[in-house]
């Protein structure tokens, strides 16, 4: 099996504990998910199953959107509800205000992960280091804020927010620093991831129908759907052998950084052209 499921994951569940419900469910040694989504929040989860692991650093540059429900008034570590309300103010903006805060984010911007992350510090996830009460350095990335809209005013206090970002960005935090451009403390109480690149939530199948399909094949999507801008390349029997131990084959073809190279039918990995030279950079054919 190779593939990749657009799974909906619940609120209340970890990213790995989807993994691993899929995981005894299919009866597969590679599988993985495409990017973590917090224990409380819910949406769009890509799984990767078999050789589509190798498919991860693929990734990395995929925008993502999120639905997001924020409380102005109060703070909590975490940056959402998982922990106890450390800070609280009388300030509580406006909905114009809000929505022109937004827009002072467009755009690329440097960010500080928030402490309950899983960001890596020293090889320790950052969440492990706060919840023990260590204190936790990290560094602050830039990322790319596409979309950050105000959608409505849902009480005095909360707002629903829509932003399409870069991989990479913590909304969270992205809330936290709009709170504080204007004067105020916010919280997360309701985050749903609804598109992750190809992975649409109209799409997704629920991970509770997932688990009781009797043919979970029905819902494997072909890795060459979800890279639908890479070039497909055919090979002849003489340059299988040659690519699949690391010699490069000629061609005429422009140079390209990801192109799919089948043979036969059947899709063996994805190459790179420079100088009229393609080689391999991952391997993907089936064992």
């Amino acid at each position: 099996m190779i593939g990749f499921f657009n799974v909906y994951k619940p609120t209340g569940m970890s990213s790995a504990a989807v993994v691993g419900k899929l995981k005894r469910k299919l009866g597969v040694k590679k599988i993985g998910h495409m990017g973590t989504l917090d224990p409380l929040a819910c949406g769009i989860l890509p799984i990767a199953v078999g050789k589509a692991t190798r498919m991860f650093d693929y990734f990395l540059n995929k925008d993502k959107t999120y639905i997001v429900e924020a409380e102005f008034g109060y703070l909590t570590p975490s940056l959402d509800l998982g922990t106890e309300i450390s800070e609280t103010t009388t300030v509580i903006p406006n909905l114009d205000d809000i929505r022109g805060g937004c827009l002072s984010f467009i755009g690329k911007i440097e960010q500080y992960p928030p402490i309950y992350s899983a960001k890596s510090v020293n090889g320790v996830r950052a969440y492990d280091l706060a919840r023990k009460g260590e204190s936790v350095d990290l560094r602050p990335a830039e990322v790319n804020i596409l979309r950050f809209e105000c959608l409505r005013q849902i009480s005095n206090t909360k707002f629903e927010f829509l932003i399409n970002c870069s991989s990479g960005t913590y909304v969270r935090s992205l809330i936290y620093d709009l709170s504080k451009k204007l004067n105020s403390l916010a919280t997360v109480t309701k985050l749903e991831r609804v598109n992750s690149g190809y992975f649409d939530k109209e799409d997704s199948i629920g991970l509770d129908e997932l688990l009781d399909c009797e043919n979970p094949n029905l819902h494997l999507i072909d890795i060459t759907n979800v890279f639908r801008n890479y070039d497909i390349i055919n090979i002849s029997d003489d340059d299988f052998y040659k690519i699949r131990n690391g010699i490069a084959i000629n061609t005429n073809l422009e140079n390209k950084d990801n192109v799919f190279v089948k043979y036969n039918s059947e899709l063996i990995g994805v190459g790179i052209i420079n100088n009229n030279q393609l080689r391999l950079k991952t391997f993907l054919l089936q064992d």
